[in-house]
């Protein structure tokens, strides 16, 4: 009985996370260009904000909050999360890029 709640949870994670993840913005080379930050590090953060942050709570559309909302959260999380210097780095440009004008 356990494991069918289990299953369950798990198969509604991920219904979750890939209803959310396409709604996030796919970076572009206007997104790189505009920024200043290349375009695979734009992607990396994507990927990783998707797979850490997305694997323990409901992902926010990068434009629902303040660029200095998400320094102060990604910067809060990175122990939790387990994130390393870089992985952090790469998640708040990528949230940034897009986030609410202050």
């Amino acid at each position: 009985m356990h494991y069918k709640n289990l299953k369950r949870t798990a198969l509604a994670v991920l219904i979750l996370l890939s209803a959310c993840s396409p709604a996030l913005y796919i970076p572009s080379m206007a997104d790189a260009t505009r920024t200043g930050i290349s375009a695979d590090s734009l992607l990396i953060g994507r990927k990783l904000y998707v797979n850490h942050c997305g694997s323990c709570h409901n992902l926010h559309l990068p434009e629902q909050y303040t660029r200095t909302h998400w320094e102060e959260e990604i910067y809060f999380m990175k122990c939790k999360a387990k994130l390393t210097e870089n992985e952090a780095k790469l998640i708040t440009q990528f949230v940034t890029a897009h986030s609410k004008p202050e």
